[in-house]
């Protein structure tokens, strides 16, 4: 493992090699972590999973449409193959790679996976200050900006101790991602950093412009 420049660790492993004979969408073809980093980098941004199509918005890639594993078979239990393989990489990917791909939320709490260019670039227009957000969001983000906590410990810290309260801390965490005013950085266990400290490069480049 070595540094990174923000000041957290990546695998050693080299960028993928890997042939761009597949198209990056409209088969399926992801197997690995370097399969899904190449379709990542060729789209700039990509659902986790197929959205449902409507008319008021452009149809975005997801990892569900290119992942190669096989369906969910009638009776089987559980999500099936693909969806299983679907999350390991949505998990393994910004772990592997931290400094290229980030994990976050778009607007409406979709899912995603991006490249640092397009974070950048979500962070100019997406970015909302923190007086902007809910009672609940502030009052996570206040004890996030004292330590880097886990999802666990931010939520008994919070006061969200009984489990009516869960749907409260999930959305009110999920507006701080949409804000991008907090970032979850995958250490073991996954642990919510705020947004700027996790990336200052972006917040300083974003800044000076």
């Amino acid at each position: 493992m070595s540094p990174t420049s923000n000041g957290r660790s990546t695998s050693s492993k080299m960028p993928s090699t890997r042939s761009t004979e597949h198209p990056v969408t409209g088969e399926r073809w992801v197997r690995t972590v370097d399969d899904a980093l190449h379709f990542v980098r060729s789209v700039g941004l990509c659902l986790i999973f197929e959205e449902k199509r409507t008319a008021k918005r452009e149809p975005m890639a997801s990892l569900w449409d290119v992942v190669d594993a096989p369906d969910k078979q009638p009776g089987e239990r559980g999500h099936g193959e693909r969806a299983m393989a679907v999350w390991r990489l949505k998990n393994e990917l910004p772990l592997t790679y931290p400094d290229e791909i980030f994990y976050g939320k778009l607007p409406n709490g979709r899912a995603m996976l991006c490249t640092m260019a397009r974070l950048t670039a979500l962070y100019r227009t997406q970015r909302q200050p923190i007086d902007a957000l809910g009672k609940d969001a502030r009052r996570l983000f206040e004890i996030i900006r004292l330590r880097p906590i886990t999802g666990g410990d931010l939520r008994l810290d919070a006061g969200f101790h009984l489990p009516s309260d869960r749907s409260r801390f999930d959305r009110a965490l999920q507006e701080l991602q949409i804000a991008l005013q907090i970032a979850r950085v995958d250490t073991d266990p996954d642990t919510w950093f705020l947004f700027d400290a996790a990336f200052p490069r972006i917040a300083s480049v974003v800044s000076a412009t």
